[in-house]
Formats: C-alpha cells, structure tokens, sequence
C-alpha cells in the first residue's frame, strides 16, 4: 500500500486551498504538509484530520486496497452509535500503521481460546468464571483496569493505547493483524467506561477464531453478558443488592454511587445486574454517574500522568507488556519517528527518550 502525494497537492487545488492554507487548518508546519506531498505518510490522526478537511476518504491517498492480513471486525460503538463505514475506515486506518510491526513480530503460534457449545447465560457464567481466573482478579472483587490488561495479556492479545478520532465514537476496538489479536484502546477513554467495553472486546477477540459474524444480535448479546459477569461476580451483585434493597430511592443512588466510587467502575452496568434480582429496581443514575466520573482520570491521563516519556513508556510495559516489548524488538529497523508513532508519541524529543528507554528493555536492564 503506497502513499500518492500527488493526490494531495490535486485534491488541494480542487477545493481551492493552498497548502499553506492546508498546513494552518491542521496546525502543522508548512513544510510538513510539503513532505506528505512528496511521499512522507501523515500518521494516523494526521491522516484522518487531512482527509476530513480536503473531504474525502483516506483511501484516497492509496492507490490500493488496505491488504487482507488486517481485518476490524467492528461490533458496536459508544452508547446508540451505530457503525458507519466511515467508523471502519477510521479504524481500519489506525490498525493499518502497524502493519509493519506485526509482519515483523515473530508469529503468535497456538493463542488461548475458550469455547462454548451453547450461547446462554449458564455457558456465559462459565466462561466468565475462566476469564476471572485467568486474570488474578479477587473472587469477590469487581474488575479493575490493572487486572482486565493482565487478562488480554494472558490470552496473548496485544493492546495498543491511542486517541482515537472523534468520528470514530468508540472506547476500543478488535482488530487482527498478521495473525496477531489487537485490542487498540482510545486514551480519551475515562476509567469508569473502559471495564466493560474492553472486556466486550476481548471476549470478541477470542470467540472471533470461531467464526462468529461481526454485528450478529444474538453474539452481541451473549458478548454483553460474559463482560458483564467477568466485570461484576454475583457475589458483588448479590452484597450490594442486600445493602441497599431498604433504603429509599435517593439512598439507594447514594449508596451504588459509594460502592462504584469505591470499585472504580460506572454505575450503569451494576444497575443492569441488580435488576435481575429485582426487576422494579427503578433507579435513574445518570447524574450521579456523571459526577462520579468527574473524580477519575481517563487511560490516557494515567499513562501520561508524569509527562516524561520514559515513565510513560515504563507505565505502558505495565499494561501492554507484549507492545512494548515488541517495539523494543525491532526499534533498530525503523526510524526514530517511527518507534514514537507506533508507540502514540508527537514529539521526537519524546520518541528519543522512549526509544532510550526500550534500549534499555531489549538490552535486559529495563
């Protein structure tokens, strides 16, 4: 897949922009935008931007077809956002630079796969109940984001942290590349709504290598519940239910809200768990869990949270450990610029840090 430059000068015309007019809108140099007119390849949110403003797709810009070795199934969005083929194509683009890095990677070999014969809440409970296990959690113990990465790293999936574009309306995505199972995860993302669809996504991840249709209602369900218990053991549920089933309705707002605050997840899917107990559990939660919110910090915020790129690089390898450590294996076939795009980084004084940083990882000391 080859970058056409030239289309970019053209289509720039067309709409009656200069490039130094085009390099002002996207808050880039004009150099920059003089570069990509000469083969350099914007990166992903790069590219996104530039085909938005000049209207058209980012596939414009290829003379071929995104190859067959990447595919993102895309399953739902966020909240009623229905999937557009814009959306796919976002996706498809941000799963698209990493291409190289995974047809380096050595082959992922036998990955973990955990089957079910019949998609029902008793074979959902029991696939729930291995992936709790698989992920160290407390039985007891909602999941918590540090436990929930630990389980995709256990079942060998990599996870890719970025911001995603806005159009995209999404808090993570499943893609497979080169064979390799990818979880890429928008860094916008708040803390109190990553649990649920990253679980969403991983459960896709694994039920995928049985040819599950991407989109079909009846998996989408099935997928729902699974999350759904892995996130929250009936244990919880059950406490929490025998807690506040006599208070009155404010209380009972009050004490899930100190419970989730306490739990670090969203008051929304508990609330869903809870009615299955009482069905006329009648709780309108939706400003209370928007001030909840309000108290943690979104991925991206704790990734980044010490603003040095060597602790951000060290705070990802806690997360995404076969990433990282995937990066650090082939930084010395790529550039600088490179590392520090795969690796979410703008700036080349951060990418030189980072790539300091991932020496130290391939060499043993880090």
């Amino acid at each position: 897949m080859s970058w056409d430059g030239v289309k970019l000068r053209s289509i720039a015309k067309e709409k009656g922009m200069s490039l130094s007019k085009l390099s002002e809108i996207l808050n880039v140099s004009r150099q920059t935008v003089n570069d990509w007119t000469k083969g350099q390849v914007p990166n992903g949110s790069r590219l996104i931007d530039l085909s938005r403003v000049l209207e058209v797709t980012p596939s414009f810009f290829f003379p071929d077809e995104i190859p067959s070795i990447i595919s993102v199934p895309l399953h739902r969005k966020r909240g009623v956002a229905k999937v557009t083929e814009t959306m796919k194509q976002d996706a498809t683009l941000i799963a698209k630079q990493y291409e190289k890095l995974f047809k380096w990677a050595r082959e992922p070999g036998l990955v973990p796969i955990l089957r079910i014969e019949k998609r029902d809440g008793q074979s959902a409970l029991a696939l729930a109940e291995k992936l709790r296990e698989l992920s160290g959690i407390n039985n007891d113990k909602p999941m918590d984001y540090e436990h929930t990465f630990h389980l995709l790293f256990s079942l060998e999936i990599v996870t890719i942290f970025r911001y995603f574009p806005k159009a995209l309306k999404g808090y993570a995505f499943y893609s497979k590349i080169h064979n390799h199972r990818v979880v890429f995860v928008n860094n916008d993302t708040n803390l109190l709504d990553l649990i649920f669809p990253l679980l969403h996504e991983t459960i896709h991840a694994i039920r995928d290598e049985e040819g599950n249709a991407p989109g079909d209602p009846e998996e989408e369900t099935f997928c729902d519940m699974v999350a759904n218990h892995v996130q929250f053991p009936m244990s919880y549920i059950r406490g929490l239910y025998n807690t506040i089933k006599e208070s009155d309705k404010p209380r009972q707002i009050n004490l899930l809200k100190e419970y989730s605050a306490e739990n670090s997840h969203s008051m929304f899917g508990v609330l869903e768990l809870l009615k299955d107990l009482n069905p006329s559990l009648d709780l309108q939660v939706g400003g209370a869990n928007t001030n909840l919110k309000k108290q943690f910090p979104s991925i991206g915020d704790i990734l980044f949270r010490e603003k040095d790129a060597r602790s951000y690089v060290q705070k990802l390898r806690m997360l995404s450990p076969h990433f990282v450590d995937m990066v650090a294996s082939q930084m010395s076939n790529v550039t600088t610029r490179k590392s520090g795009d795969w690796l979410g980084l703008d700036s080349k004084l951060d990418a030189d840090l980072a790539l300091e940083e991932l020496k130290r990882i391939a060499s043993g000391t880090g």
